[in-house]
């Protein structure tokens, strides 16, 4: 619920200094990122530590165990989005389109394939996968490297440009991969729900 409610908050800190940006200004005069940084690290860690209490003291709910993607999901997709755009980010550090449409084309296609199954078998389990929390993980380091590679070509000329496209391809690539792997377990549910039941089962 602290990430659901701080994200808006996160994203308005965002935006005011998108009007320098527009101008090509990444200056003194952008510090608001800075708090967003802080905003985004406090989620992030809110994050770990919801996840860390629940296995730690064995306390799950339906509720939570709806909450806590659907609070990534969202913290993920504007901040991608809102990145992707010359005057929020800056036309050098911008996301590219194409990454925008991983991350997404992704998402989309686990959202159709579990509509397709409930509407086809009735049924459907959708669980964290490996390639999925990877793919997380990446996507939420590549939003915070975005807001600070200014500082980072401070420190070291061209150094922000060089790690942040490394990271498109990684999130690209990995949110591919996961999409793979998403559909392979969604035929197999298919395919386990089509089987004719055992004479046992009967």
């Amino acid at each position: 619920m602290l990430r659901l409610l701080l994200l808006p908050v996160f994203l308005w800190v965002m935006l005011l200094d998108a009007g320098g940006h527009e101008a090509g200004e990444v200056s003194e005069g952008n510090s608001h990122r800075w708090w967003a940084v802080g905003i985004f690290a406090v989620m992030a860690l809110t994050d770990k530590l919801d996840g860390y209490l629940a296995r730690r003291l064995n306390q799950t709910s339906k509720i939570g165990t709806i909450l806590d993607p659907l609070a990534d999901k969202l913290l993920i997709a504007s901040s991608v989005v809102l990145l992707s755009f010359d005057w929020a980010a800056g036309a050098e550090y911008r996301i590219p389109m194409w990454v925008v449409a991983s991350v997404y084309g992704k998402d989309v296609v686990v959202a159709l394939g579990t509509v397709a199954l409930l509407a086809s078998v009735g049924k459907v389990s959708v669980a964290p996968r490996m390639l999925g929390k990877v793919g997380t993980f990446f996507q939420l380091l590549l939003v915070m490297l975005t807001l600070v590679a200014p500082d980072l070509d401070r420190l070291l000329e061209g150094s922000a440009g060089i790690v942040l496209t490394g990271l498109w391809w990684i999130v690209a690539g990995i949110s591919i991969g996961a999409m793979v792997d998403y559909v392979r377990i969604g035929v197999l549910q298919y395919r386990m729900a089509r089987l004719p039941a055992s004479p046992a089962a009967v």
